[in-house]
């Protein structure tokens, strides 16, 4: 079921607030609904509770919850203890009540928007009480994260955004159920929100996904807390690690590399991801790692993507458009099956010979005017003049993607003078705007 509300739209139109309920319970379905999403932003929570009451009630009932509550509309504080006063918490407590009786499947609750209210946050959380014995999945904030979800049987996943409150910082209390959690913050990262005693184990999470909440502005960089007092945090469990945009230290890149991770997953600078890179286990199988936010003018050795670890995986996928990668100095044996992103570099002869060992190799020109397309020409053309033989290659399946512009034909014909090169490619896949055709 979806409640939702958009502050843009006229008021006349109907579409300033919007729920599925009616249609619903029209259609007797009211038994198989799993979720109950609330999507709102500024403005409209307290439009949205009054129109879900609109829906839940019959006219004589509708008049007495809405006479505890008959301000709530009106009212543009955004202090809960300005408004959401006692006879409206008791109608919000009902409307709670009504809504699981008729929907009482319901496992999964979600809350979307920048400032859905008071009053809504308060039916959001009456209901996430009341569905405690059967909670799949909860988003949260760590200002609210602590009972009933530390004693939910069932919770498995959980989307915490995490809020800076210098004075008063909440706990999340994390239930033993849960295996994957999804963490946002605006602030620089540290695991405190958790751990009640300098220490916390995160039992049986196996998947693991950090990311800076971009909605919130930049990370604010404050006073680094010392070594001997950050608090230490355990992943036993933990198989996949999916960091996007981090403003991450090597602290935490230590931290969470004890773990026996399988699926390293980053997105972000390319200096965190060398860290990440060079702490990571050897237990990791696939990398997948697109860096962004790479120098414009000038390629330095921050610039450069090394991989200097004991990684051993046999998947990479490096999507890394604005970034220097001298496939010449690079020499990655550990990868069969890899997926390159490539802007600057159009020397593919060094790029399949710094994999000696990839089988699959998904190549992805990255080109934006006509002049780069000329210098990949120009590129191919050269090999075919000084390259004799074939390379000693085991690539068995090569594709090629331009996923910007459309190249001329003759660049796509040039394209099937590298089956020579490649003794065990029988046909190369060309794929434009992602429609296949084979060379």
């Amino acid at each position: 079921m979806i409640i939702s509300g958009n502050p843009e739209a006229p008021i006349s139109s109907g579409a300033l607030f919007e729920t599925n309920l009616d249609l619903i319970q029209q259609n007797n379905l009211t038994h198989i609904v799993k979720k109950i999403e609330f999507l709102c932003d500024d403005g409209v929570g307290n439009f949205l509770l009054c129109k879900l009451i609109r829906v839940l009630y019959e006219d004589e009932e509708y008049g007495a919850v809405m006479a505890g509550i008959e301000d709530l509309d009106n009212s543009d504080s955004e202090s809960e203890d300005d408004y959401v006063m006692p006879e409206t918490r008791d109608a919000i407590r009902d409307v709670a009540s009504k809504l699981t009786h008729i929907l009482p499947n319901v496992d999964k609750l979600h809350i979307e928007g920048s400032y859905p209210g008071p009053a809504l946050l308060m039916l959001y959380y009456e209901l996430c009480h009341k569905l405690n014995h059967q909670l799949f999945y909860i988003n949260t904030d760590t200002h609210n994260a602590s009972l009933p979800y530390s004693t939910a049987p069932k919770l498995k996943r959980m989307c915490v955004t995490l809020e800076d409150n210098d004075k008063d910082i909440h706990k999340c209390i994390i239930p033993p159920s849960l295996t994957k959690l999804n963490l946002y913050f605006g602030d620089d990262f540290e695991w405190v929100a958790f751990v009640a005693y300098n220490w916390a184990a995160f039992t049986n999470i196996t998947y693991l996904k950090i990311e800076f909440d971009k909605r919130q502005g930049s990370p604010i960089i404050k006073p680094k807390l010392p070594v001997y007092k950050k608090p230490k945090v355990l992943f036993p469990s933990l198989t996949r690690l999916a960091i996007r945009h981090a403003p991450f230290t090597k602290y935490n890149c230590r931290a969470l590399m004890q773990s026996p991770i399988q699926i390293l997953e980053y997105t972000g600078p390319v200096s965190i991801a060398n860290h990440l890179c060079t702490y990571a286990p050897s237990s990791i199988k696939v990398l997948r790692v697109e860096i962004e936010e790479a120098h414009k003018h000038r390629s330095t050795n921050d610039d450069t993507f090394r991989l200097e670890s004991n990684i051993n995986c046999a998947y990479l996928d490096l999507r890394a458009q604005k970034t220097n990668i001298d496939m010449a100095r690079t020499y990655w044996p550990q990868f069969t099956h890899v997926r390159l992103d490539i802007s600057r570099n159009h020397n593919i002869g060094a790029t399949v010979q710094a994999l000696p060992n990839a089988v699959f190799l998904h190549l992805v020109f990255a080109l934006d005017d006509k002049s780069e397309y000329g210098k990949l020409k120009q590129a191919l053309k050269k090999m075919k003049q000084e390259c004799d033989g074939p390379w000693a290659s085991k690539v068995q399946k090569l594709i090629i993607e331009f996923p910007s512009r459309k190249p001329q034909s003759s660049l796509i014909r040039s394209l099937s003078v590298l089956k020579q090169y490649l003794p065990l490619v029988d046909e190369i896949e060309v794929y434009v705007h992602k429609k296949g055709v084979f060379v």
